[in-house]
């Protein structure tokens, strides 16, 4: 008899008033999760022990644990005979801060269980760890499961206010001429917003066609398929306005760009008849005028100085015009 539940990382044991009581790995595996109530079980998927012992010890059959812990290829939520298995976005846990990179949770909800899995540390679990830890209760598996899911939305919120703030920041620059950086900026909101739309998006979608077509939905995923919907436009939103900023920001780097070759042509346009004037009297020929008077050199000084103020002139008045 295996002594160790393969990947564990948590496990709780639910009363019938959905209180719930930590169970340690060695509990686990010795069999407190088969004594009334219900539990839930999160592992590491790393582990490829998971899906044989989710079959021998907890009565998962062979085709739904190999499925539960195969690594994901797209947002799903279907039904296996009596179970609901699902994989889902999530957003990787770090150690020293939370991060917006995308990972997995996968689940099977079953009558009297929610097993959950990961590869990389999420942050939908440490949330739900840390409410039970507070007290809160969970009369079935599927409550917890709802809430589980519904975890994403949330921290999806405060990310989305968080770009919003910044893309404000940036559009204030833009306005005040100060875009000088703002670009780099406001590529890595479009980036990271775009990566974060195309994850809601995918959920939102699997989310709704499993509440078309699963039976027996567990009730609450309406709700959270609702809630990413409304994320799901302002994301659009988002994205529009960034795209908008950045061709704005485009605009006026084409438009200093303008002005400044402007300046260098009018420059070039001052500079280029004195030029030819002093490239001609400068040839060593002997019958050039007034290559013996002192006055010569001031005489084509002029000369240079009247055509610099006639093309000045000419330009003035064609902008004028």
């Amino acid at each position: 008899m295996q002594n160790t539940v393969p990947g564990f990382i948590c496990a709780y044991r639910f009363d019938g008033d959905g209180r719930a009581t930590v169970l340690t790995a060695a509990e686990a595996s010795a069999g407190k999760m088969q004594e009334t109530g219900w539990v839930w079980l999160h592992l590491n998927f790393t582990d490829s022990r998971c899906g044989l012992w989710l079959t021998d010890r907890m009565g998962v059959p062979s085709g739904a644990a190999k499925r539960l812990v195969e690594p994901a290829a797209r947002q799903e939520v279907a039904r296996l005979g009596q179970f609901l298995i699902g994989h889902v976005s999530d957003f990787r846990r770090e150690f020293d801060a939370d991060s917006t990179e995308h990972a997995w949770t996968h689940f099977l909800l079953g009558p009297d269980f929610l097993v959950t899995g990961r590869t990389k540390a999420v942050q939908s679990a440490e949330h739900l760890r840390k409410d039970l830890s507070r007290g809160r209760r969970f009369a079935a598996p599927a409550n917890l499961l709802v809430h589980l899911v519904g975890n994403y939305p949330d921290t999806l919120d405060a990310v989305l206010h968080r770009l919003i703030d910044e893309l404000e920041v940036i559009e204030d620059h833009i306005l005040d001429d100060r875009h000088r950086g703002e670009r780099r900026r406001l590529m890595l909101v479009r980036r990271e917003t775009a990566q974060l739309h195309r994850h809601v998006r995918a959920l939102r979608r699997a989310l709704l066609q499993a509440l078309r077509t699963v039976p027996e939905m567990p009730e609450g995923f309406d709700t959270v398929a609702e809630r990413l919907s409304h994320l799901d436009q302002d994301f659009e939103s988002l994205e529009l306005r960034a795209r908008f900023f950045h061709d704005e920001i485009d605009a006026k780097l084409a438009a200093e760009t303008n002005r400044q070759l402007y300046t260098l042509s009018a420059l070039t346009a001052l500079f280029l008849p004195p030029t030819l004037v002093a490239g001609l009297f400068g040839m060593n020929f002997p019958w050039l005028p007034w290559g013996d008077s002192n006055l010569g050199f001031w005489i084509v000084l002029g000369i240079c100085l009247l055509s610099s103020a006639m093309v000045w002139m000419f330009l003035f008045l064609r902008n004028r015009g």
